[in-house]
């Protein structure tokens, strides 16, 4: 019954959370490359949650190939900000950031409650130490509990975490951690694919 519902939120663009999930307080959040055609999934996800930190491993409006297209800026701008907003609405410690190749750091840098954490660093919440970066070739190489990264589909070991392949929850407490399905569609929006499907 779990996988049926699961898969009816997925086909209908909405992101399954289990009800084990809903009012801990305690939790880390953790997505990477996120188009902008998800944000409206992405931000209902977090007022259910109500993170403590949110962590976004780079590329925060992955439809905008910044690094390749850079007279997108001012498009690029509009996004992140209204996205970056509205995600520090709903978490009561701040919004992480590790920029990736496609993000524009002056920009991010503006915004109210984002912490900028360069890539390859390594960063304490409560007792649990994160290795982050946008890439998982340029994560730190010294011991962490948690290692989180994004920008392609490379499969880490089990403490590693591609906020690409999952949206990744970690209880601070337990240090459990709970994988979400991006709503369907999302991969092709990454790679600028407007068709879904056949």
């Amino acid at each position: 019954m779990k996988y049926i519902i699961n898969t009816l939120y997925f086909l209908s663009g909405r992101i399954y959370v289990p009800t084990h999930l809903l009012g801990r307080k305690n939790v880390i959040l953790h997505i990477s490359d996120t188009p902008s055609n998800i944000y409206a999934s992405i931000i209902k996800l977090v007022k259910k949650i109500n993170p403590k930190y949110i962590i976004h491993t780079g590329d925060i409006v992955d439809n905008i190939k910044l690094e390749l297209y850079p007279n997108r800026l001012n498009e690029y701008k509009d996004y992140a900000s209204m996205f970056i907003n509205e995600l520090v609405k709903y978490t009561s410690n701040g919004l992480i950031i590790i920029p990736g190749n496609h993000d524009n750091i002056d920009v991010i840098k503006n915004i109210d409650k984002v912490i900028i954490v360069e890539e390859g660093k390594s960063i304490s919440i409560d007792d649990i130490s994160l290795g982050i970066s946008h890439k998982i070739n340029n994560l730190p190489k010294y011991k962490c509990d948690f290692y989180l990264y994004g920008h392609d589909k490379s499969k880490g070991n089990r403490n590693q975490l591609n906020g690409i392949n999952s949206i990744n929850i970690i209880d601070i407490e337990s240090k459990n951690v709970f994988h979400l399905k991006y709503p369907m569609g999302t991969d092709n929006y990454r790679l600028l694919r407007t068709k879904i499907g056949i």
